[in-house]
């Protein structure tokens, strides 16, 4: 295993724990949030560096090496980026279903008085859905260029 995944290990392991101490020694309405960031940061920072120290012993290192190379071919096969593709494609197009359809519940929900502050709900949809659709063109026109 690269040395540089170890160093992203202890980076999280750092950032865990100082979430942690800011949890401890400030009293704010944030002190939930800093708790669940340090929970992940540092079950994911260990988490990492036990895999680490598993596949850099010597006994392990060959079968990293195979699985390894398996996962790298799986990841270049035409196929398999050609279905990541598809699928990228579809979870957009879900997402901007939801996100409209969103726009028309919380309207509807506002109107008739079921929430509060709906037009920020609103507004801050029809925001997401112009940046994600921003994106997909400046993404989309981007690798035209570069392929065509």
């Amino acid at each position: 295993m690269e040395k540089n995944y170890l160093n992203k290990s202890i980076l999280l392991v750092l950032i865990g724990i100082c979430l942690v101490l800011t949890a401890i020694f400030t009293e704010s309405v944030f002190d939930g949030l800093f708790w669940g960031l340090a929970g992940g940061t540092l079950g994911l920072g260990i988490t990492m560096i036990i895999k680490y120290i598993y596949w850099s012993a010597p006994k392990n290192i060959e079968r990293y090496r195979d699985i390894a190379e398996k996962d790298d071919i799986n990841i270049h096969d035409e196929l398999n980026e050609k279905i990541r593709d598809k699928a990228g494609r579809m979870a957009y197009l879900t997402g901007l279903i939801i996100i409209c359809v969103s726009e028309v519940v919380f309207s509807i929900l506002g109107k008739i008085g079921a929430i509060t502050d709906h037009k920020i709900i609103v507004l801050y949809l029809i925001g997401l859905l112009v940046i994600q659709i921003m994106a997909w063109s400046i993404t989309y026109n981007h690798h035209r260029k570069k392929y065509s």
